[in-house]
């Protein structure tokens, strides 16, 4: 996959969702990629730049695993992960109970100016729903490390916690493990020329491997 030209589409609001502003490709996998900000959002009135990479990424992933994946394609003036009211929640939730999805991650880049690399956010324990959710998240942190990503956090800034997240909203409802996982910029800057980029494509397809092997464990 071309990143740097699908990231273009992103930010040009070209690719063709449905008339709610979302994509949704279904998958085999019961775990559910996620990025609500995918496109510029709209947030108490004012224009949001987007997280314009996290939509080719889930792409990527959704093609190599089989994992079930959604994305914002166009700004309706919305925040899917602020809105107290949401479709593309709405509709992640309809996901869960027809596809018996397990585990949802749902990812976002900070700016590069935040002095770590990720930040697994977890509700501070409210949203990872499941009998070894501590220890997935602990697993995550490692396979992130392992794959060379340094200053790996958990629930340090960007925590999920505030209800109407997706992260939050579809853990609560649907009583499943959900995890945010964002992302610094200056890790994921030039896309397919970046080394960094390419670790954590690698890392995250190991843990989508390691979720789809919990399956039986929930």
């Amino acid at each position: 996959m071309n990143f740097n030209l699908w990231e273009k589409t992103f930010i040009e609001e070209s690719f063709q969702g449905n008339q709610e502003g979302f994509h949704y490709i279904e998958g085999d996998l019961p775990i559910l990629l996620s990025a609500p900000h995918s496109v510029t959002q709209q947030r108490n009135g004012k224009e949001k730049q987007g997280e314009f990479l996290t939509g080719p990424m889930v792409m990527h992933l959704q093609q190599q695993l089989n994992c079930h994946a959604i994305f914002k394609t166009n700004n309706l003036m919305d925040d899917a992960n602020y809105d107290p009211i949401s479709t593309y929640r709405d509709f992640i939730k309809q996901l869960v109970l027809e596809h018996s999805i397990l585990f949802l991650l749902d990812f976002h880049i900070m700016a590069p100016t935040r002095p770590y690399n990720i930040d697994l956010g977890t509700g501070r324990g409210k949203n990872i729903r499941h009998n070894q959710g501590p220890k997935i998240v602990n697993h995550i942190q490692q396979t992130l490390i392992d794959h060379g990503i340094n200053d790996v956090l958990i629930d340090n800034i960007f925590t999920a916690g505030y209800p109407h997240t997706v992260s939050a909203d579809v853990s609560k409802s649907c009583n499943i493990f959900c995890l945010q996982i964002e992302m610094n910029w200056k890790l994921l800057e030039g896309a397919s020329d970046s080394l960094y980029f390419k670790k954590i494509l690698k890392a995250i397809e190991t843990i989508i491997h390691y979720l789809a092997s919990m399956e039986d464990h929930t």
